[in-house]
């Protein structure tokens, strides 16, 4: 068995000399057979190993067991490791997802800050061909397509899979046959969960009764759909580039008026692409999320939201399709304005900096300042965003606009607009975010004192 892994990791290309290997270690059965076999390889290869654990506490006494025992296989054998402990269900309860979904995230975010610690490199999981064959059924059962099908991947981006195609009763020999220790999770056995009825109940009864083989057989189905999905996938990504107007971390924006001249059965796959970039995945994403967003595409006019997921929510704003991670709402926040020192404003993500300089050291070429006459300015000064009613005087303008008028004119989508820091005094809005000073408070010839204010966002880590 050892022969099998070593020929999935030589001659797919999976790990090449020098690479960093993080492996994902629980202590049970695969993931201790999958540590053995990279002990084995890693002089030979010449690649670095390391380890990572994550202790989800939802298990009591046996999750520490668990850890412990991770622990003391590492330091026997010189391995480097990373532990996490993180209640996965209180977790589940910050991020409003699913508990599947919130251990995903905390497991992958980890792997992310252990291999920033070593420099970079690749993750290692020790999931086995029935695995495999229990992710497709499971699929099948939801509904699923040619994704769904295919499964897992045994290379994906930087995530590595060396035994997919291990059966677990070969894993176990193997780890009998050398008195390999490794620790059970009782819960595995108990046929309470659904992906536990397909292991326990569901595939004894098809391998009686219609195909002795079938995780072979499904495996092998896995491997086809997925060499079809990548054929796809290429063509796909090609236009969702066309599609594609921005995105960061917590949003993915596409063109309304692009989406709508595709044929429809791109444009299914199209908005599996910004969820994927979105989120970093497709777990759970079926079917009739995407037939619910192409409706809402259809009957939907601005400033329209509906929740997709509980991680995700879609709105239109104006031509645009916006993808949002379901955030914590933006609560009302108002600071006083210390000048000449950093100001982190927590709730915006954002530092704003604010300074008086005499009139000669204004530069209006400067397009990352903006630039107040102070003198004109009423009483203390804060820092706050918007509440309702507020109105201000556009500078080169008489009349007073609405700040909600303003966001609307500039398309500011309705989830931002919170976000948008304002400056004001005693009397009157001063600036706006993005937008313009107040008319009164232009620099003038006769201005002696400036205001100068600059902002930028927070860096997260």
């Amino acid at each position: 068995m050892h022969d099998l892994v070593r020929s999935n990791i030589v001659n797919k290309g999976l790990i090449r000399c020098g690479d960093n290997v993080l492996l994902a270690l629980s202590g049970g059965p695969d993931s201790v057979f999958l540590f053995y076999n990279l002990i084995k390889l890693k002089e030979n290869l010449s690649f670095n190993l390391y380890a990572s654990h994550i202790n989800h506490m939802y298990r009591g006494e046996d999750a520490f067991r668990d850890e412990e025992f991770v622990r003391k296989l590492c330091d026997k054998h010189d391995i480097k490791l990373f532990v996490k402990r993180k209640h996965a269900t209180e977790y589940a309860r910050e991020l409003r997802v699913t508990e599947e979904e919130a251990g995903r995230i905390l497991r992958y975010n980890f792997f992310k800050e252990n291999l920033n610690e070593v420099g970079g490199g690749i993750i290692a999981v020790a999931h086995n061909l029935n695995d495999q064959a229990e992710t497709v059924l499971q699929r099948i059962i939801r509904g699923t397509g040619i994704d769904g099908l295919s499964a897992m991947s045994v290379k994906k981006d930087n995530i590595i899979r060396p035994m997919l195609n291990v059966p677990k009763t070969e894993v176990l020999e193997y780890l009998h046959n050398y008195n390999y220790e490794y620790c059970t999770d009782i819960t595995n056995s108990q046929s309470i969960y659904g992906r536990n009825k397909i292991r326990l109940d569901l595939i004894p009864y098809l391998e009686n009764n219609f195909n002795h083989n079938i995780q072979n057989t499904l495996y092998r189905m896995s491997e086809a759909m997925d060499r079809d999905k990548k054929i796809i996938e290429k063509y796909i990504r090609k236009i969702f580039s066309e599609m594609l107007i921005s995105n960061d971390d917590n949003r993915v924006i596409l063109s309304i008026e692009k989406l709508k001249k595709t044929e429809p059965e791109e444009t299914g796959r199209i908005l599996r692409c910004a969820l994927e970039l979105l989120k970093g995945n497709t777990v759970n994403v079926e079917m009739r999320h995407i037939d619910y967003i192409i409706d809402f595409i259809s009957s939907g006019k601005t400033g329209k939201k509906i929740n997709l997921t509980e991680a995700v929510n879609v709105e239109i704003s104006y031509d645009n399709l916006i993808f949002n991670k379901n955030l914590e709402n933006i609560p009302k926040f108002k600071y006083n304005i210390v000048l000449h020192e950093p100001m982190e404003i927590h709730e915006a993500g954002k530092i704003i900096y604010c300074k008086v300089v005499d009139a000669s050291e204004f530069n209006p070429e400067d397009k990352d300042t903006i630039s107040l006459d102070y003198d004109l300015t009423d009483g203390s000064l804060v820092v706050r965003n918007r509440l309702p009613g507020d109105s201000m005087v556009p500078c080169g303008m008489t009349g007073v606009k609405k700040i909600k008028d303003i966001f609307i004119d500039m398309k500011i989508p309705q989830g931002e607009r919170d976000k948008k820091l304002i400056i004001a005094d005693n009397s009157s809005i001063l600036w706006l975010e993005g937008f313009r000073i107040h008319n009164r408070l232009k620099v003038t010839s006769s201005t002696k004192k400036i205001l100068n204010i600059t902002i930028r966002e927070r860096q997260n880590g």
